[in-house]
């Protein structure tokens, strides 16, 4: 079980963590939980854990998922209105492209298809500068959690450890998973963090602080 091992879990489901629920208690008048499914006897040295879990249930998991949201909503913002600007520029030039002569259609049409590329453009840069703020407020994570996951390894015997969000595993015995042990030992360790968004066309990537 190396550090290296714990990121290349982490950016791969990266996508899925973003939307990843926090760990709540069920609302009044919920349905009731349904009942447990009985577990056989645990495996001796079988571990496993949920990454998905782990960040969604702890404190700084939690802070990161609802900042991304935030900042996700920034840059919808921002390109909201030139989309509907180019929106209203196609309406309006399909309306108008009977009355027009050729060279002054064609003119438009250009000018039109200029803007479409510099707004694809501008939106794909966002959406990897967000891709970038993901992974890195997710790498500090899993540097915090590695350590834990060691001691957890050691603590609990461990000969193997399974990714279950990754691995296919659909139910595991409590006794052989370590997320909600883990949730604890990273809430020991780190509870929030600041950060902007990334902006990998202007400037260094600013320092993550605590």
């Amino acid at each position: 079980m190396t550090l290296r091992s714990f990121l290349a879990v982490g950016l791969a489901a990266g996508a899925l963590v973003v939307n990843a629920p926090a760990i709540a208690a069920p609302a009044a008048g919920a349905a009731p939980a349904p009942a447990p499914v009985p577990q056989g006897p645990p495996i001796p040295g079988y571990c496993a854990f949920s990454l998905n879990e782990i960040i969604g249930g702890s404190k700084v998991g939690q802070v990161i998922i609802a900042r991304l949201k935030v900042l996700g909503s920034q840059v919808n913002a921002e390109l909201q209105p030139e989309a509907d600007s180019i929106r209203s520029e196609e309406q309006t030039l399909q309306g108008q492209s009977a009355s027009l002569d050729a060279a002054t259609l064609q003119s438009r049409r250009q000018n039109l298809g200029l803007r479409i590329s510099s707004f694809e453009q501008r939106e794909q840069q966002r959406q990897k500068e967000m891709q970038a703020t993901q992974q890195k407020q997710f790498g500090v994570i899993l540097r915090e959690l590695d350590p834990v996951m060691r001691e957890l390894y050691a603590q609990h015997r461990c000969s193997i450890l399974v990714d279950a969000d990754q691995g296919g595993v659909k139910i595991i015995s409590p006794e052989m998973d370590l997320s909600r042990q883990s949730v604890v030992g990273l809430d020991a360790r780190i509870q929030t963090l600041t950060f902007d968004r990334e902006h990998l066309d202007t400037q260094p990537a600013a320092t993550t602080t605590r």
